[in-house]
């Protein structure tokens, strides 16, 4: 892949500000990535379509993993949602990027080990496949830092 590149991506996001001026080994701290999880570098993507409400889930922060985020009760998931959106836009530092690393999830090893808890940015995990571009390729570890070009 190359930056400018499109993907019809899911999964778990967060806003670009939360990532901006990172190197790949705090991205990794900071989203709640196994250590050297990014060694082999990252692909940055970028939504260029909002998902609806019913195209993602409230994941809370990455503080706890998005496998072990129970839905406090008494919270309207509906006005969460609706919060969130209202923060998002599909360009700048509000919209929502993913972290795609070079070495893939292992279905062998323990989720806890592979997705530690993160330092709490907001994740919401989007559901189905929407459109997305490459806005970076960071591939030197651990130093590589995010920013935008």
């Amino acid at each position: 892949m190359k930056i400018g590149d499109t993907d019809r991506i899911a999964g778990c996001f967060t806003q670009e500000k939360f990532l901006l001026g990172q190197t790949l080994a705090e991205i990794e701290k900071l989203i709640g990535f196994q250590q050297g999880r990014l060694s082999q570098g990252a692909v940055i993507l970028a939504l260029t379509q909002l998902p609806l409400p019913n195209q993602f889930e409230v994941a809370g922060y990455n503080n706890v993993a998005t496998h072990r985020f129970k839905m406090p009760s008494g919270l309207n998931k509906d006005v969460l949602k609706a919060n969130a959106r209202q923060q998002w836009a599909t360009t700048g530092i509000n919209r929502l990027v993913k972290v795609r690393p070079s070495i893939g999830h292992d279905q062998n090893l323990n989720s806890d080990i592979q997705y530690p808890p993160g330092y709490g940015v907001p994740q919401w995990d989007v559901t189905v496949r929407l459109p997305a571009v490459v806005t970076a390729i960071l591939n030197r570890y651990p130093g590589d830092v995010y920013q935008l070009r």
